[in-house]
């Protein structure tokens, strides 16, 4: 099943004079104030991103997909309007994507360097959608015009991106027992050693508490019969990098290495 058309993202423009403010329909103001807003995007860049010329408003019935597992080409990249769509993985349910959130943002990311990569999930209308779509190459094409505006979509993806990620990461497990990261293979360095993902803070509490039962272990610990004869201190093995370490030195990285362009911070609404 393919998406139908839906309205044109610019019919809902009212056409004012130079100098008066620009407006939106419903759906793509509230994408401007979650969105785009926090990072100060004036409504002229906004309404650039989202003309005809660059992008399109599709639909979606209740069960038709927007990309099917191993078919579907990851050459677009979709912000969802309204509805509710699912992301499943052969029949089984990974999360949900919700409006205002993007659709396929680490299919968007990972697959750069190609433009023959499939999507490894499918991605399908829980309820009637509709969605905001961008191709790969016009959006391209606007982002290296607009430096500031590709700097703040960039955030958003990365955002996107560990968000998707942190909410599946326990959804898939492999023959072995392990956690996997189907949706975006790069990324794994947020994952414990076990496979589970563990916050920071769960990280530093976990830790501190293995250091307090390691120590308590110790001072109840009879001395062994070799360190009463005098046999020479063994070295320590070094100790392995934290949770904390792994995260930092993974995703991080990965976000700040993968893309074309910088990362920013919003700023605090006026």
């Amino acid at each position: 099943m393919s998406p139908g058309l839906g309205h044109d993202p610019m019919s809902s423009y009212n056409n004012t004079a130079v100098g008066e403010p620009v407006h939106f329909d419903p759906e793509l103001e509230e994408v401007y104030h979650s969105l785009f807003y926090p990072f100060k995007v004036s409504r002229m860049q906004f309404k650039r991103l989202v003309s005809p010329e660059f992008s399109t408003i599709m639909s979606l019935h209740a069960g038709e997909a927007y990309a099917m597992q191993n078919l579907t080409r990851t050459d677009r990249l979709g912000l969802l309007l309204s509805g509710k769509v699912n992301v499943l993985s052969d029949s089984n349910f990974l999360h949900p994507i919700l409006p205002c959130e993007f659709l396929d943002s680490p299919e968007f990311e990972s697959s750069r360097a190609s433009v023959d990569d499939k999507f490894k999930v499918s991605i399908v209308a829980a309820a009637s959608c509709r969605y905001l779509c961008w191709q790969r190459s016009a959006l391209e094409y606007l982002l290296v015009k607009e430096a500031y505006l590709a700097t703040v979509l960039t955030t958003l993806v990365a955002r996107d991106i560990a968000t998707k990620l942190y909410a599946m990461n326990n959804k898939i497990i492999t023959d072995k027992g392990s956690h996997l990261d189907i949706r975006l293979p790069s990324i794994t360095a947020g994952l414990g050693m076990s496979g589970e993902y563990r916050s920071p803070r769960a990280s530093r509490q976990a830790l501190i508490r293995r250091k307090e039962m390691g120590g308590a272990k110790a001072k109840e610990r009879p001395i062994n019969n070799l360190t009463k004869l005098g046999a020479p201190n063994m070295e320590p093995l070094p100790e392995l990098p934290s949770c904390d370490d792994l995260a930092s030195s993974g995703v991080e990285s990965w976000l700040d290495s993968s893309s074309k362009y910088h990362s920013c911070e919003p700023v605090d609404e006026e």
